[in-house]
C-alpha cells in the first residue's frame, strides 16, 4: 500500500451527491470523494479523455432531493481518465475526473465544510 501524499484529508460521499461541470454540463456524475480542498467524481462518456485539458472552470456540487446546492465553484481539473475498475456500457464508458477547487469564496468554503459534515460518510483510507 502506497503512502498518501495529499495535504487534506478525503471522505467518501453519500450515494446521492453529484457534481456537474459547467463546460457545457457535458460532464455529470457521482461524488468518489471529497475534500476541503477538491473532489473526484466518476461519469459515463463516449470517448476516453474528451476534454481532458487541465484548465481552470467551474463546478456544481449538489445531492438528490434539493438537500444541498453549492454553485460555481472554481477549480482545476487535475486530470481525466477512464476509470480502469469499470467495466463499459455498450458505447459508454465510465471515467473517473479530479478537480482542485481554485480559491472558493468565504462562504463557499463554508458551504463545502458544511458538505463534508453532512454528506459523506466516513474518511477515504489510502
Amino acid at each position: 500500500m502506497g503512502v498518501e501524499r495529499r495535504k487534506y484529508v478525503r471522505f467518501l460521499a453519500q450515494d446521492n451527491t453529484f457534481a456537474a461541470l459547467r463546460i457545457g454540463f457535458k460532464k455529470v456524475g457521482k461524488i468518489d470523494d471529497i475534500s476541503i480542498n477538491g473532489l473526484a467524481f466518476s461519469y459515463l462518456s463516449e470517448t476516453v479523455g474528451a476534454g481532458s485539458d487541465r484548465h481552470l472552470t467551474q463546478v456544481d456540487i449538489f445531492t438528490s432531493g434539493n438537500n444541498f446546492y453549492l454553485p460555481n465553484v472554481p477549480c482545476k481539473i487535475v486530470y481525466d481518465i477512464q476509470d480502469p475498475t469499470s467495466g463499459n456500457y455498450i458505447d459508454l464508458m465510465t471515467c473517473r475526473c479530479g478537480l482542485k477547487f481554485n480559491e472558493p469564496t468565504k462562504s463557499q468554503s463554508e458551504q463545502l465544510e458544511l458538505f463534508i459534515k453532512n454528506h459523506t460518510t466516513e474518511i477515504l483510507s489510502s
